[in-house]
């Protein structure tokens, strides 16, 4: 198998091309291949397929992925918890290829094997097909395109010198020209054709090719030529044959620091800081980010890559900005003039004579001067050179905003995979790759803050039979966290710690505080809350010197920052050691208090018909929850959901029971709705505990009925009785009337869930019974419901008709409610034959819960309406939504509903005469598994009309179930158009 972008997107299989697919196709299938061996994350694609991705989106990119797999084969794409990654373990890749040619010329070139160069750089050119990527738009590929270009141009170039040190001129100029046709502002493809042309003798067809670039870039771009091309002319006006051009300067200062050989993720940053300083005229790159960013290390390594750029020396020095003790720029100019040969005694006393001479003896040389740890743009005026042909590197914890004019990169930490490379560089890769889950969690403990990451793996690489699991679990300790991360002269607390001691003290009373938040992602009324009053001007300092990064405004408006993880613990240990405990208690109360009256304010206008909160009591809402809180509440839970969970945790670690209650309570209603159900247990379960420790017996019935749905819906059958029979005491124990009828209701379900039909009834007529003027319309209504249903899953589906006819009848202001109403009544429509009305209140409740955005109901209503086409005889439509609804449960790990789905299949299969056993097996397991026994037993009835040789077995054990229920076949609901065969007594 071989896939190339080199060129049109292709797939080769056994030498012959097979058309990808789509434009979408090819995009995604170009992209894994550039990031091949590495996740590109799901989100990432979609916000490139879709200016506006639609609810479906994930569902398309997974069935898009999937058709890719059908094209290059198993094991060649795989998916993973945050997208997808293409491996080439299994499969040739052109651009894989073409990397390691032209690395391997670059390699031989800088060694001098010419020969090996340009044969390198030759097979590399030659595995271009056309342009890349040359069937995807340019609104997907545009970029990409771009950068692979600017690839093949340096393999290009890398022949052409490869050639002209061989002696091959005739070849480089017949090459060169259409290069320059094509890249007509290249100025290095003029230099090579120049140098060729004088080697051949034709000096005066050289300079007019430098005349020739002087016009072009005048004219298009208003600029002249680069210094380098400049030289070139003036050697050739003086006849002397420039095979290799050397400048050597009386004094060289070479002072840069070795380079990092860990550095790592850095790949786009540095090529275009680079790119910046390559380019002519004065310059100053500015690099900002926290300290332990890896500002230094990048700016070092960017330096190496340039010096060729220029050849009178690098100056370098150390600010000392993050420290009390800053360095007094005009000390620096006066080492660097002596740098540059002025003699000691030739310095002048005088500042400004000392930068004047400075930049006098700067005015004629390509020098590149790197300053790092610079604290203010003071520090850094006066060692700016004044020559055109020099230019500036400056590393900060500040934004040097007044430096106007200078280009300004944020260098922000790692990304995932990059702290991985940094660690598998520093520890070794072997090591790491045998524990690759722990290496993860390791930088993710790290924050991936390039010198944490480095420090850790230092510790790794000087302690080798350490277990790295072991390490990360050490690392696991919060409050130990900073301690491991020390070696040396590497400190990660030492490094917060110095930026923390300049701070002002509404500042440094600002971090500390930030330490109590639960998580270090918060709106910045989190940070009004904790100090108790206005934040701006110390939240703009934090900004500055990068100890909060400033996020911008969420999907809701809310303006937004951030707190590195490391650094929320230092401003933890802070808060702990100078911070009163009452202060600490107030500032931690009056957070959690705002979260859980905005929580409440959105959560009561979500319509989501839960109970569960319903009179829950609530802090005084704060004033600005009016806006964006009540206009969007779905969008601002999606945005907060992270930080309302931490929350909760943090408020279960503290012992406030009552908190951590009224907040699971306030967020189970949006997490049902989205079906986020790994987030509502966890929450849920931890509120639960905590309510039954401290003795929260009212928040503990809430909980309980709110787990009890989940645990139902989760299709958990076995721990359902023992839910519904604690929260039915605790409600009994606080004479709690309304929890008393849900609880009741739950017993219900618990029995019916598991086919106990006539013991449903029972707990459900007392739940009806309960019920007084005072319960909430919905619960009551729920309860007649759910006992009219007992009858309609007996079989006797007529005597609920007037039930659910009635209760759609009433006024009902939930629209969930009232779609859950519909969808059942649905069934109890279809049961009885009226297909017609069934489809109507299926089509009304889709519009509903649309509308809410419940993706869970959705697909459930899409599995009814199925039902209904397949009862039409409409078989074709029928099994195109199953086909869709099928994948959505198993996507949602709903085991009840991928089980309801698959027996409908088969018995759409059964209708049409197709293959249905194998469907209604893996129905059967899942029944089988979760001890739904009615539902065993109407697979089986189903299974026995597909499956011929094992019916009598089928048919025995399906009437064998019936009686244990005490039911008999018509509560297996067999459609009328099957035949029905009578069950044998048991």
């Amino acid at each position: 198998m071989r896939i190339g972008v080199l060129g049109p997107v292709v797939v080769w299989r056994g030498g012959d091309a097979m058309p990808v697919g789509g434009v979408r196709e090819r995009y995604v299938l170009a992209v894994l291949l550039l990031n091949a061996d590495r996740v590109t994350p799901a989100e990432r694609l979609i916000g490139a397929l879709w200016v506006k991705p639609p609810r479906s989106a994930r569902a398309q990119l997974h069935n898009l992925v999937s058709r890719l797999r059908g094209k290059v084969g198993d094991g060649v794409i795989v998916t993973r918890p945050t997208g997808y990654q293409l491996t080439t373990r299994a499969v040739e890749v052109d651009l894989v290829e073409f990397r390691a040619l032209a690395e391997r010329g670059r390699r031989a070139a800088e060694v001098g094997e010419h020969a090996v160069a340009e044969e390198a750089f030759g097979a590399a050119v030659a595995l271009w097909r056309g342009p890349a990527l040359a069937d995807v738009d340019e609104e997907h590929a545009g970029v990409i395109r771009a950068a692979l270009h600017e690839e093949r141009l340096a393999a290009q170039e890398g022949r052409l010198a490869a050639r002209l040190a061989l002696g091959r001129y005739d070849e480089v100029l017949a090459e060169v020209v259409p290069l320059v046709v094509e890249h007509p502002y290249r100025e290095r493809l003029y230099e090579t054709r120049m140098v060729a042309l004088v080697a051949v003798g034709r000096q005066a067809e050289a300079l007019e090719v430098y005349r020739e670039a002087y016009r072009k870039l005048d004219d298009d771009l208003g600029v002249t030529p680069g210094a380098a091309l400049r030289e070139l002319e003036q050697r050739i006006l003086r006849g002397e044959v420039p095979a290799l051009r050397r400048v050597v300067p009386v004094v060289v200062p070479r002072q840069l620091p070795p380079e990092m050989v860990a550095l790592a993720g850095r790949g786009k940053s540095h090529a275009e800081i680079v790119a910046a300083l390559r380019a002519d005229g004065p310059g100053v790159a500015v690099l900002v980010g926290p300290g332990g960013v890896g500002k230094t290390a990048l700016a070092v390594a960017v330096a190496h890559h340039v010096v060729e750029r220029f050849p009178d020396g690098q100056l370098f020095a150390t600010l000392r900005g993050s420290h009390r003790d800053r360095i007094d720029p005009h000390v620096v100019v006066g080492r660097f003039l002596r740098a540059l040969g002025v003699d000691g005694a030739a310095v002048p006393e005088d500042p400004e004579e000392r930068v004047a001479l400075y930049r006098s003896t700067l005015a004629d040389r390509a020098v590149l001067v790197v300053l790092d740890d610079v604290a203010t743009e003071a520090q850094v005026r006066p060692l700016l050179p004044g020559g055109s042909s020099c230019a500036t590197v400056v590393t900060s914890r500040h934004q040097l905003g007044a430096l106007v004019g200078a280009a300004r990169w944020t260098v922000p930490a790692l990304a995932a995979e990059d702290s991985l490379e940094l660690l598998s560089r520093v520890a070794g890769a072997e090591r790491i790759a045998a524990e690759p889950e722990a290496a993860g969690g390791i930088a993710a403990l790290c924050g991936n803050l390039p010198l944490a990451i480095s420090v850790a793996a230092g510790r790794l690489a000087v302690h080798p039979t350490w277990r790295v699991a072991d390490f990360r679990d050490r690392l696991a300790e919060e409050r130990r966290r900073l301690d491991e991360l020390s070696l040396g002269d590497l400190d990660v607390r030492a490094v917060i710690a110095t930026s923390y001691r300049l701070l002002d003290p509404p500042a440094r009373l600002l971090l500390r505080r930030l330490g109590l938040s639960a998580t270090p992602e918060w709106p910045a009324w989190v940070a009004g809350a904790l100090v108790g009053g206005d934040v701006d001007r110390p939240l703009e300092t934090l900004a500055d010197v990068h100890l909060v990064e400033v996020l911008g405004r969420d999907r809701v408006g809310q303006e937004r920052y951030r707190l590195h993880g490391l650094v929320h613990d230092f401003a933890a240990e802070r808060a702990a050691d100078e911070e009163p405990p009452e202060e600490r208690d107030a500032a931690l109360g009056r957070v959690l208090s705002g979260w859980l009256g905005r929580a409440g304010v959105a959560d009561e206008r979500l319509g989501h018909g839960l109970q569960g909160a319903v009179g829950l009591g609530l802090p005084l809402a704060p004033d600005d929850v009016a806006g964006p809180i009540a206009a969007a509440p779905r969008e601002w839970f999606e945005v907060e959901l992270g930080a309302l969970s931490a929350c909760v945790e943090q408020a279960v670690r503290l012992g406030l029971a009552e908190v951590a209650g009224g907040l699971a309570l306030r967020m189970v209603g949006f997490l049902a709705l989205r079906t986020y159900d790994v987030e509502r247990e966890r929450i849920l379960r931890a509120a639960v505990a905590s309510t039954r420790a401290h003795g929260v017996d009212r928040q503990s019935v809430r909980l309980l009925l709110s787990l009890f749905g989940l645990a139902a819906q989760r299709a958990r059958f076995e721990e359902l009785p023992a839910l519904a029979a604690e929260g039915l005491a605790v409600a009994r124990k606080l004479g709690d009337a309304h929890g008393i009828v849900g609880a009741l209701g739950n017993a219900g379900w618990a029995a019916q869930g598991v086919g106990r039909l006539a013991e449903a009834a029972r707990w459900y007529e007392e739940a009806v019974d309960a019920c007084d003027a005072g319960t909430p319309t919905a619960l009551a209504r729920w309860m007649a419901l759910s006992l009219a249903r007992t009858r309609h899953e007996a079989g006797f589906s007529a005597q609920a008709v007037p039930v659910v006819e009635r209760l759609l009848a009433d006024p009902d202001e939930v629209a969930r409610n009232r779609a859950q109403l519909l969808v059942l009544g649905a069934d109890v429509l279809l049961a009885v034959g009226r297909d017609g009305e069934a489809e109507r209140w299926l089509t009304e409740a889709a519009g509903l819960l649309g509308d809410l955005g419940d993706e869970l109901g959705s697909a459930r209503v899409g599995h009814d309406l199925a039902r209904v086409w397949l009862h039409r005889g409409e078989w074709d439509r029928a099994a195109e939504r199953l086909d869709r609804v099928l994948r959505a449960h198993e996507e949602f790990g709903v085991r009840d509903e991928v089980a309801r789905t698959l027996g409908t299949v088969g018995e759409l299969e059964l209708r049409r005469g197709g293959p249905a056993a194998d469907a209604l097996r893996r129905s059967l397991a899942i029944w089988r598994e979760v001890g739904a026994r009615l539902d065993v037993a109407r697979t089986l009835a189903r299974l026995a009309f597909a499956d011929p040789d094992g019916a009598a077995a089928h048919r025995r054990e399906c009437a064998g179930i019936l009686d244990e229920l005490g039911l008999d076949d018509r509560a297996l609901r067999l459609p009328s158009d099957l035949h029905r065969a009578r069950m044998p007594p048991g």
